[in-house]
Formats: structure tokens, sequence, C-alpha cells
């Protein structure tokens, strides 16, 4: 697959369809309760953080974490993100989870919220310290993060504490810390591959 032509593809269409998703929300809102409307709303949130991620950022989020962050690899723009992995962490991870959780809110809301930790832990630590360890500057998603996700995070936590169980919090901690801990380890992995290539090893480009 040709992931980086894919990649435009859905990155480029994420500026059309969500504020059309936000329309179909707003007008269907009286048929949702309010904990599986905002869930369905992480939709369109998360398509315009990527849309300032991917289209409107100067430098798109792959270039700036492999090249500019703390975690990248300084050097090559492929590593430890290439096209692929842009791919499999929103299109095969993160929509199905939010699609799914927003469908199953009243009868699993735990797994639709275990995105939430992501946005309001790791997205935002990320986007607003992390990033800005080295010195302070705008990153791909910074805007949004901080004025939309962070602030609709915020909200669904506190609806959230209206009803969630026990056994939810547990759940959707789980769901979310493995996650975040599957992808911290495939980027680790990536990198410790890249300095071990024999590529590397010769000073090769």
């Amino acid at each position: 697959m040709n992931y980086r032509a894919v990649n435009r593809i859905w990155q480029s269409a994420t500026l059309f369809i969500a504020p059309l998703l936000v329309v179909l929300l707003v007008w269907f809102k009286s048929d949702l309760s309010l904990y599986q409307w905002l869930l369905c709303l992480h939709l369109p949130l998360l398509m315009f953080h990527e849309s300032e991620e991917y289209v409107l950022a100067p430098l798109s989020f792959k270039e700036f974490f492999n090249l500019k962050s703390p975690f990248g690899s300084k050097t090559d723009p492929d590593f430890p993100l290439d096209d692929a992995y842009v791919f499999q962490v929103n299109i095969v991870i993160a929509y199905p989870i939010v699609i799914l959780g927003a469908l199953l809110a009243t009868v699993a809301p735990w797994l639709g919220f275990s995105m939430i930790w992501f946005e309001l832990i790791i997205n935002n630590a990320m986007h607003t310290i992390l990033f800005q360890s080295a010195r302070p500057r705008y990153n791909p998603g910074l805007i949004t993060n901080s004025f939309l996700l962070l602030p609709y995070g915020m909200i669904t936590l506190l609806v959230a504490a209206r009803f969630f169980t026990p056994l939810d919090w547990v759940l959707s901690v789980i769901i979310g810390v493995g996650v975040s801990a599957a992808l911290g380890m495939k980027t680790r992995g990536r990198l410790a591959a890249l300095k071990a290539s024999p590529a590397r090893d010769t000073g090769a480009a």
C-alpha cells in the first residue's frame, strides 16, 4: 500500500468531514444521551486536531516528531514515525476505538473513555510539556489540543464521573494505558533498529 498517498487523502478529508459531523451531531443531539453525544463528538474534534497536525501546520506532525522533538531520530524524517505508522495509529487504532466507543456508550462506556485518557494525559503532555522541553515553541497540534481536546476531555471526564462504576474506570485505564504502552514500545523499537542499522554504523545517510 502507498501509505503516503493514502495518508494525504484522509488527512485532507478531515478538513471537510469534521465540520459536517459537528453539524450532524448538533442536529441529532436530542436523540442521544449527553455522554454518548460527547463520545460521538470526539471523532470530529480528533479530525480537527489531525487537520492542524498534518495539513495546516508548516511542518507536519510526523516530520516535527522525527526531526525536532526529544523522541525523534533528529536525522531521519521517517524515524521513528513513517507513513505506515501514522496510518496505523490513526486509522487502525484511534478511529475504530473512538467510533466503537461512541456506538457502545450505553453498554460499554469505558471503551470510548479509554481514548479520553489518551487525550488528557499522553496527547496533552506531549504537546504542552514534552515538546516544550528544549524551548517553548509551536508544535503541530498544539492549538487544537489546548483549545479543543483538553477542554473537551475535562468536560467528558466530569460527565463520566456522575455514573461511572469502579470497573468502568479500571477498564478505561487498562485500555488507555495499553494503547499508550504499545505505541511507546513500537516507537522505541524503531529508534533502536535505526541506531543498530549498518548504514547508521558506517555513517551512511
